[in-house]
This record gives structure tokens, C-alpha cells and sequence, in this order.
């Protein structure tokens, strides 16, 4: 993806998903036919089934976001 001129961006592997996340102002850029065909095409040639985009984008400590609230859910003992 940075050789098509993503810079800030991240993938997440979820099994056979890959969840991409880059900045919200590239996110128009990144739904353009041509680029999500390369950009699925891509992933899909690496061995994932489904591409999916995060539609908050790109930002630090996003997979810190399931594991609190997971334990905010969680009964106190």
C-alpha cells in the first residue's frame, strides 16, 4: 500500500480478514475503484478472504479500544 502512495495506514490481520486503516483524508482515495481493486486484489493474493476498511481511520491505540471495553463488561468479583 505504500507503493501506492499510502503513507500513514496500518492493516490488522482478524484471521482471514484484513481491517485497513489509513487517514480519514485518504479514505476517498483509498474507495476509488481502480485503487480498492488493487488494493483487494492484493491482499487477497497474501491469503485473506475479506478486506474491510476501518471507517474512523487510522489512529494509535485503536486495539486498545475492544480490550477496554471488553473489560469494562466484565462482572466485578
Amino acid at each position: 500500500m505504500r507503493e501506492l502512495g499510502f503513507h500513514q495506514l496500518r492493516v490488522r490481520h482478524h484471521d482471514k480478514i484484513a481491517r485497513i486503516e489509513v487517514e480519514r483524508s485518504e479514505i476517498p482515495r483509498l474507495i476509488e475503484d481502480e485503487m480498492s481493486l488493487k488494493v483487494t486484489d492484493g491482499l487477497r493474493k497474501i491469503g485473506y478472504t475479506y478486506v474491510t476498511m476501518d471507517l474512523l481511520g487510522y489512529r494509535t491505540g485503536s486495539m486498545n479500544e475492544a480490550f477496554f471495553k471488553k473489560k469494562k463488561k466484565q462482572p466485578e468479583a
